[in-house]
């Protein structure tokens, strides 16, 4: 989180995603201090994470995800995927998520959707950053 930027990042990088673990990250972001500083928000899932979940799990993750345990500032989030599951998967999670949810498949266009107050090289090194 970079909550002087009102930025955030949260990145998927294993191999496999669970329910669980999908879960458990999203309680982890939205319970951490800085949480409702943050107006917007990039999501990543790499290109080697596969879902191991239904589809007809969408909707409880969906849920679990649109329940915001602190103030919620987001004005925008963008998921950031590469894979086709991946993407077939985002398009059918964010079909039930709030109207701030955009999914696109490169870096520049995420920059665009998500619109924040930072430069594009910056916007770049800091998810550099997150494979380090």
């Amino acid at each position: 989180m970079y909550p002087e930027k009102k930025f955030a990042i949260v990145k998927f990088q294993s191999e496999t995603l669970s329910f669980e673990e999908a879960e458990r990250i999203n309680n982890e972001y939205k319970l951490d201090k800085d949480y409702s500083k943050i107006q917007y928000l990039l999501i990543i899932i790499d290109k080697k994470c596969v879902p191991l979940f239904n589809p007809s799990d969408l909707k409880n993750l969906a849920d679990s995800y649109n329940n915001a345990f602190q103030t919620n500032n987001h004005k925008t989030i963008v998921w950031l995927v590469a894979a086709p599951l991946v993407t077939a998967f985002t398009h059918l999670f964010v079909l039930h998520t709030k109207d701030n949810s955009l999914y696109c498949s490169t870096i520049t266009k995420a920059y665009e959707l998500l619109r924040a107050p930072i430069e594009f090289a910056n916007f770049k090194q800091l998810i550099n950053n997150l494979k380090k």
